[in-house]
């Protein structure tokens, strides 16, 4: 039983994982929420077993409850001998079917609801739930050094901190392409500085913040344009936020682009001020590509990039400092160069193939 709260992140991450299940004669079936034209991708184009799930990211939704009853009624139904599961929700119910059917479970933390700089309350109240869940967790694995230490000191049966959950360097390859042309229909001249953000619409990942820094910028440095890749459910009111600050000219959203890799390609940097992240891919996108990345100083952000080796760390609030951050590289070649080299070289720690040797010793530790 294969548990995730979304589909997308499955999509993006999981892939090469459950192949390598299924290749050690597993046969796995995987349940999570349809949120997107990924579920039907997984199930047409990668041939999973896909079986959809009322999940919803946040925990307190009833939702959640009538998706833990259908993992209830399949877990009678077809006897799962593990439960593997993934993110919080998902992390949850899968562990709660574990403990109801007394079977192994594997839990891979993407990033706790818990985290440094969050209001104490909502710490407290997520901390308390994953400690207690976590005696019900055969195998914890974290993929932040954040993550790790706090947990270091539970009760698990066994726990494991990874290189996150595998970059996947084959799917963006750097073939030949005109990039004049795409930057003359991007409205892109041969002097433009471009930054570049690849996220979601949702507010932890901070766009407010991210177009007044970049107004910033934008009025030190005119010759640079700002393109946005992205969808989410805050899209328009970002939208109308840019051009209440008079970015219409600047900024260009692009929505949902399958051919990230051109567009990093055409970008001088990356600029992603989350409030709140586990390991971003799209930051080992941009690493991959040889970009610098000015990012906050969040979990997950922190431990791909290394201030003033790969980019700049900054404060989340401090916009001054973050638009000073992203000028000081792009007006120094040399600077934005060797950020680029430097990143280029740290995302091999995060590769794929890395990440499956690291499972592969820990399913070959753990006695379930």
């Amino acid at each position: 039983m294969f548990i995730a709260t979304t589909d997308n992140m499955i999509w993006q991450f999981l892939i090469p994982h459950i192949n390598d299940l299924t290749a050690k004669g597993a046969h796995v079936d995987c349940f999570c929420n349809k949120t997107g034209f990924w579920f039907d991708e997984l199930k047409n184009k990668f041939n999973l077993n896909m079986i959809e799930m009322p999940f919803r990211r946040s925990p307190f939704r009833m939702n959640n409850l009538n998706g833990y009853k259908k993992l209830k009624k399949y877990q009678k139904l077809n006897n799962y001998d593990l439960v593997y599961c993934q993110q919080p929700v998902g992390g949850m119910l899968g562990r709660l079917i574990g403990k109801n059917f007394n079977i192994p479970v594997i839990y891979i933390v993407h990033g706790f609801f818990f985290f440094k700089g969050n209001c104490f309350c909502k710490n407290l109240i997520f901390r308390s739930a994953e400690k207690f869940l976590s005696k019900y967790t055969d195998v914890l694995i974290t993929m932040t050094k954040e993550d790790y230490l706090a947990i270091k000191n539970w009760k698990v049966r066994y726990k494991y901190y990874i290189h996150g959950i595998g970059f996947d360097n084959s799917k963006y390859n750097q073939s030949s392409f005109d990039k004049n042309n795409l930057k003359k229909k991007l409205n892109l001249s041969e002097n433009d500085k471009v930054v570049v953000t690849v996220a979601e619409f949702i507010k932890r990942k901070n766009y407010p913040t991210m177009l007044k820094c970049f107004a910033q910028l934008h009025h030190m440095l005119p010759n640079t344009k700002y393109l946005i890749c992205g969808t989410g459910k805050y899209f328009k009111k970002i939208k109308s936020y840019a051009k209440k600050l008079g970015l219409e000219d600047s900024v260009t959203f692009l929505g949902y682009q399958k051919d990230i890799n051109k567009i990093l390609q055409i970008s001088d940097i990356m600029l992603l001020l989350s409030k709140q992240e586990g390991l971003t891919m799209s930051i080992m996108e941009a690493m991959h590509y040889g970009l610098p990345v000015v990012t906050s100083d969040v979990r997950g952000n922190r431990d791909l990039i290394d201030d003033n080796k790969g980019g700049r760390v900054v404060h989340i609030k401090d916009v001054n400092m973050q638009a000073q951050a992203l000028y000081s590289i792009l007006t120094n070649k040399s600077l934005q160069i060797e950020m680029g080299k430097y990143n280029k070289n740290k995302v091999k720690d995060y590769d794929i193939s890395v990440v499956k040797e690291e499972l592969n010793q820990i399913y070959n530790q753990v006695d379930l």
